[in-house]
């Protein structure tokens, strides 16, 4: 959808299937298409059909915010047109290993259970990478890709379109739903506060915020995620710190009184004090 911003080539894009496909944001003009995130392999149809209806100028680069398959799984497709990946030095690490990711689904024992991932074949992963920040410049516009301390993972970094006002943030930021954090690759809720701080310091009341998941939000919107996260850790924390199991954490229900707001998205209360216990 197009937003209001001094640019009008600054686009952003609604995932075009349901969770849990990470958002999508592409700058598009005569040097051009630079797309953030990739979307779920499912989706690339529809995709393609939306860069395509942007017009005929070329996929120059992608950028991955981060190495989890609902942001990158159409890298492989775009390279193929001839664009090149581009993305933080961890996410090309993360994506060359299998894992697990705990905590996402429930097994047929009601346990909550891990989602195996296979390596990403090569040619998904990115081509160029960088270790701290990186700066690119196209359609009158600068992308200041900049990497964070292990949040929702130890791959991420936003994007800030500098002339738009604009952050695609990735997975640092869900709007109005409880996130998830992979601690098996780093994922740290007091890096994730540290992120939000940082990003909350470079907006203004006009900045246009694009979360992994969720609505376009503005500072107002993360303000109220990290102030959540914040509450989140301090609870689990006491429990923690009281010597209860995770399985005992999450039968405290910590979360009752947010569950109503924050817990109708990808994540529910009872997943979500068990991440943040797995966080710490």
């Amino acid at each position: 959808m197009p937003l209001p911003s001094k640019r009008k080539s600054l686009l952003t894009m609604s995932p075009c299937c349901p969770a849990p496909g990470g958002s999508v944001v592409v700058l598009n003009g005569p040097d051009g298409k630079f797309v953030v995130d990739t979307f779920v392999a499912p989706a690339w149809p529809r995709l393609k059909e939306a860069l395509d209806g942007l017009g005929s100028a070329p996929v120059k680069y992608v950028i991955d915010t981060h190495w989890h398959f609902d942001h990158t799984d159409n890298n492989a497709n775009l390279h193929a047109t001839g664009a090149t990946v581009l993305a933080h030095e961890n996410t090309t690490k993360r994506m060359s290993e299998p894992h697990d990711l705990p905590v996402l689904y429930r097994g047929a024992d009601g346990a909550l259970a891990s989602l195996h991932f296979d390596p990403s074949p090569a040619e998904a992963l990115p081509q160029q990478t960088f270790a701290t920040s990186y700066q690119l410049r196209a359609n009158r516009e600068t992308l200041a890709l900049q990497h964070v301390a292990p949040a929702h993972t130890d791959s991420d970094i936003y994007v800030h379109f500098q002339n738009a006002n604009l952050i695609s943030m990735g997975d640092l930021f869900f709007n109005g739903m409880y996130p998830y954090i992979d601690p098996g690759t780093g994922g740290r809720i007091t890096g994730n506060i540290a992120a939000c701080d940082e990003i909350l310091s470079l907006a203004d009341n006009d900045t246009k915020l694009v979360a992994g998941h969720g609505p376009l939000g503005n500072k107002a919107d993360l303000t109220r995620f990290r102030d959540m996260l914040v509450t989140s850790l301090d609870r689990v924390e006491k429990l923690k710190s009281a010597g209860k199991s995770a399985q005992e954490a999450v039968a405290e229900k910590p979360f009752a009184d947010l569950d109503p707001t924050w817990g109708n998205g990808i994540i529910n209360g009872e997943q979500w004090a068990q991440i943040v216990y797995l966080t710490l």
